[in-house]
């Protein structure tokens, strides 16, 4: 008879559920070495913070009144299509004006020419030198505004005609680089003051001063930012300033450099970098001692984003998209940030952690009345939170992955190893009590025997 086997503490645990922890334990491994620094996509189906614009609606029967078929008719200009782009285009901004289709870059006056249907009541837009300013005069369909009128050359040669309604600035005048947006209504002859053959002519709501593009921007300039003052908590002044009412030198210069710059530092070196807390920055903010263009990273959680067309400005700036994070570590606070840019998609309540830089302090009032006080930055792109891993952590995990498969398949080996012997050993001690069981049957036949 076989002896009893030893007092376990535990049941015996067959080999095949002892391999199945092992794989579990290296899959583990494998998962935290290679894919726990990848963030979740997100979903499809997950709300989006898109606002819908609405744009006007062009009358076409009105529209069509306008003729640009012979020079007799292209020197006439049509008062009911005027009044009625007019009408219409004073509630168009950038944003709307992107709703709208407005391109990205200039039409070419040789293709608007051999295609005038197809182009009239779109919404497009030129830039160039101030040649012709004139109004205002009286004919505007709405009360209180007047028609003013300008003539640009464009840097081909050509020539750009536009009516408005909104007074030019003072700085706008003849000699300066301005832009011309609006509806196209016809292409236009003049003879005075400026002998033009089809010129375009847009209607608008303003004409707005236009800059020569700076180019990158690698370097902060202290005397540009220095030009910012949110000294001021008296509503009104510039810390109560939306993104629509601060396009700024300041606010183009500390974007285009966050733009051109933020992917210069690694992952690692941005993550060097403090995060916002309220520990450490909620003073100096509230007593206006942050340094600005300050580096900092905020991590929060995505509450609410918007895009709009950026007006024109000398960083080459197109889009906006403005941001609000909640941070847990600033008290909760939901901070904002603009991106001078059109951010891809992003779901509510998505994980963020922003290399942003500190513009300046913001005012705005709550849902409930309450009057809030936060830093305001400025930031390259919104970037997904990920748990990245350090390059010597990752290959520490390698390593010690390496390691632990080692180690399992020694214990895989020792295992089988040792139950080869262990079935050896058994099949010798059978064989043993079998020799001596036939060795004492043996002696008792022969002791029995006459």
């Amino acid at each position: 008879m076989r002896a009893p086997p030893p007092p376990r503490l535990l049941p015996p645990i067959p080999t095949a559920v002892r391999f199945l922890v092992a794989g579990a334990m290296l899959a583990a491994m494998v998962y935290v070495v290679f894919g726990l620094g990848e963030g979740p996509e997100p979903t499809a189906d997950e709300p989006r913070v898109e606002p819908v614009v609405a744009v006007p609606i062009l009358d076409r029967a009105v529209l069509g009144a306008a003729g640009d078929d012979t020079r007799e008719r292209r020197l006439q200009l049509e008062p009911e299509p005027l009044r009625h782009l007019l009408a219409l285009a004073i509630d168009v901004g950038p944003t709307v004006a992107a709703a709208l289709g407005a391109p990205e870059e200039a039409v070419p006056l040789k293709v608007l020419r051999a295609d005038m249907p197809t182009w009239r009541g779109r919404w497009l837009w030129y830039e160039g030198t101030l040649e012709d300013l004139q109004g205002p005069r009286e004919g505007h369909p709405l009360a209180g505004y007047s028609i003013y009128e300008a003539t640009i050359r464009l840097a081909d040669g050509g020539h750009a005609i536009a009516a408005f309604s909104i007074p030019p600035e003072d700085s706008i005048r003849r000699g300066a680089w301005v832009r011309l947006e609006g509806y196209l209504l016809k292409l236009r002859d003049t003879t005075y003051p400026l002998d033009l053959r089809q010129a375009p002519m847009l209607v608008g709501r303003s004409i707005q001063r236009d800059y020569e593009d700076w180019g990158g921007v690698h370097a902060l300039d202290a005397a540009v930012l220095a030009t910012i003052d949110d000294s001021s908590y008296w509503p009104g002044d510039k810390m109560w300033h939306t993104l629509e009412d601060d396009q700024t030198e300041a606010l183009w210069h500390l974007a285009a450099f966050a733009r051109d710059t933020t992917d210069r530092r690694t992952f690692g070196e941005w993550r060097q970098l403090p995060a916002l807390n309220a520990a450490e920055f909620f003073d100096r903010c509230k007593d206006g001692q942050l340094e600005r263009g300050l580096p900092l990273r905020i991590i929060g959680t995505l509450i609410w984003r918007t895009t709009l067309a950026a007006p024109a400005n000398p960083a080459g700036i197109k889009f906006w998209t403005v941001a609000w994070v909640q941070v847990r570590e600033y008290g909760g606070a939901t901070v904002p940030i603009w991106v001078p840019r059109r951010v891809g998609e992003l779901p509510l309540r998505a994980q963020l952690e922003v290399r942003a830089h500190y513009y300046r302090r913001f005012a705005y009032e709550a849902s409930n009345g309450e009057r809030r006080f936060v830093p305001l930055f400025v930031a390259a792109d919104l970037d997904p939170f990920v748990l990245g891993t350090d390059p010597t952590m990752r290959l520490l995990g390698l390593v010690l992955g390496g390691i632990l498969t080692g180690l399992m398949l020694l214990l895989w080996w020792s295992q089988r190893r040792a139950e080869r012997d262990a079935l050896q050993h058994q099949r010798a001690m059978d064989d043993r009590r079998r020799r001596r069981r036939e060795r004492a049957a043996a002696r008792t036949a022969s002791s029995s025997s006459p």
